[in-house]
Order: structure tokens, then sequence, then C-alpha cells
């Protein structure tokens, strides 16, 4: 609530100190800094993928989708391209048929014994 006299931040069409407009979770500055918002709230990236983002099935972290990465979603799952293998040969199954046995996927040639 005090006056800003240098270097100050609008955001939300409001003003804010820089040393004032931080991070909702982490309470890191946010001026210069890439950043989200959620209900309101100013989060720093890695703040808003560990409270918001989907984990992903195979390595579970977060995805966030943040700079046009892709990512595979099938039923409730998701997972980053990189992650979507094969669990058995690790073959990438990224734009090919794939199996599911569990909560395990397979290319078409590990999966034809099940």
């Amino acid at each position: 609530k005090q006056a800003i006299t240098s270097g100050g931040v609008t955001y939300r069409e409001q003003p804010w100190h820089k040393e004032c407009f931080v991070c909702t979770g982490c309470k890191k500055q946010l001026s210069g800094q890439r950043f989200t918002s959620r209900d309101e709230f100013a989060y720093c990236l890695s703040c808003f993928c560990n409270l918001y983002a989907k984990k992903c099935a195979g390595c579970t972290n977060p995805i966030s989708g943040l700079g046009g990465t892709k990512y595979i979603s099938f039923e409730e799952r998701q997972w980053h391209n990189d992650c979507f293998n094969c669990k058995k040969c690790s073959l990438s199954l990224v734009g090919r048929g794939f199996l599911t046995e569990r909560d395990d996927i397979l290319c078409p040639e590990c999966g034809k014994d099940i």
C-alpha cells in the first residue's frame, strides 16, 4: 500500500512493487520471470505445475503444456511424448497402435501374448 517511486509492475491493471509481486506458493519474486495465474493468484511455473498440472503416467513429473509441449492422453492418463513407450521393449508408441495390460502400455509385438 506504499507509493511506488520506481521499478513497479502492473498486473491485472493493479500496480505492485516488484518486491511485493511474488508467487502465491513459494513467495519468489515474479518480476521479470515467466509466471501464470489461477483463480486470480499468480504462481511461478514450478509451483503452478506442482499444484495444478496433470502428472505423467510414465515419469510422474508434471505435464505443463506450456510452450507447446505435446503429450499423449488416453482414458484418464497422460504421458509426455518421450515417456509414451512400450513397458517391455521401450519402443516409442507416439503415433502408433498400442495395447494396454492393467496400467502398462505395450507395442503390438510385446502385447501379442496377452
